[in-house]
């Protein structure tokens, strides 16, 4: 019996992130790849690949409000624009135009997390007694007074269709503008960060993971199923959704941190209405109340347009449309892709990701 990959002597065997030699021989091939991947590609691509990556962050934030804890939040890109301005308040070069410290990242990013926590922690005490169509009211009220805020707190953001630039990539001293040399092999300033936002991403997927294996989580997801029956069986209803909000606050301040300052600058109107519903499209697309569901729909909304545009472009499609441009049909498509995961595959692309892993474990058997 000790040979066999699924036989397992304890409980706490059986919940190992990796809990086979299988398990972990492809999780180390899948991360080598991924550097390998990061180190290789060209600019258009790398920088594709960056994005989803800390894309990614944000999402797992959103799941694990919405989909672990089963609470609606429409306020998600208000908390990152949080994190995003205390990053740039914090980390950003001194000027006479908008306050700045020009402190190092291994303060200003961990500050990014935890101040739109502590606004997440604010407003649980209303979250947590909201649900349904009332506690999605009072997020989108969230997301407009958050605007509002930043389009007229000037000192801090910048002002409306001005915005501020990003502070740089520097940890513990070093500039990622300066490159690294590693065993002959430059990596310039894009190499680092995008290697940067892989391990960051790593540390968030396990943290999502490892709640999913603990008495948090486990409380999360008796309060998405019956919330009623959770708290009848003695789970702390304002506790755990504080928290959950908490959580899903620190994950977007971090996505909001990195993902701007990786772009070179923000402007207050970029965290609409509209930003939030990406991120629950995101959380839709990959599979909502599962680890690898955000980090698949994350991927797919950021490369998805650009292979669109690739593939009309190679095939010469809609060359002579008047009535729609490059970016309109590019639209169309992903939002037809949209409706079909929604009717055919409730669960996401992680659904698909499933059922594929089932049928190779099982194979040569259907069964």
């Amino acid at each position: 019996m000790k040979g066999r990959i699924d036989f397992y002597n304890s409980y706490e065997d059986e919940h190992k992130i990796f809990n086979n030699n299988i398990k972990r021989f492809w999780a180390l091939i899948g991360l080598t790849f991924s550097v390998y991947l990061l180190v290789t590609v060209n600019d258009l691509w790398l920088f594709l690949l960056t994005y989803a990556m800390l894309t990614s962050i944000g999402a797992w934030g959103l799941n694990i409000v919405s989909g672990f804890a089963g609470q609606i939040s429409l306020a998600h890109g208000a908390f990152i624009g949080v994190g995003t301005y205390t990053a740039f308040v914090l980390g950003g070069k001194v000027s006479s135009n908008v306050l700045s410290f020009d402190l190092d990242m291994a303060i200003w990013l961990p500050l990014a997390g935890l101040v739109p926590m502590a606004f997440g922690f604010l407003i649980s005490p209303v979250t947590s007694k909201l649900k349904g169509l009332n506690l999605g009211l009072f997020s989108i009220g969230v997301v407009y007074f958050a605007l509002h805020i930043f389009q007229n707190l000037t000192t801090i953001t910048g002002g409306s269709g001005l915005g501020r630039k990003s502070p740089d990539f520097i940890l513990f001293g070093f500039n990622f503008e300066e490159g690294l040399n590693l065993f002959n092999f430059y990596l310039d300033e894009k190499d680092l960060i995008a290697l940067f936002s892989l391990f960051i991403l790593v540390l968030s997927g396990i943290g999502v993971k490892n709640l999913t294996r603990t008495k948090i989580g486990r409380a999360y997801f008796s309060i998405r199923d019956r919330d009623i029956a959770a708290e009848a069986i003695g789970v702390d209803l304002l506790k755990y959704k504080a928290t959950a909000y908490g959580l899903a606050s620190f994950y977007a301040g971090i996505c909001g941190a990195l993902m701007f300052s990786f772009t070179g600058g923000v402007e207050p109107n970029q965290f609409n209405f509209v930003y939030s519903v990406l991120f629950i499209a995101i959380v839709i697309i990959g599979g909502a109340g599962t680890v690898l569901g955000p980090l698949f729909g994350s991927f797919f909304f950021i490369l998805m347009p650009t292979v669109i545009e690739e593939i009309i472009h190679y095939f010469g499609l809609f060359e002579g449309s008047v009535s729609f441009n490059l970016a309109q049909i590019e639209r169309v498509i992903f939002g037809f892709f949209i409706i079909l995961f929604l009717i055919f595959e409730p669960r996401g692309l992680w659904g698909i990701w499933f059922r594929l892993r089932n049928y190779f474990k099982a194979w040569p058997f259907s069964y």
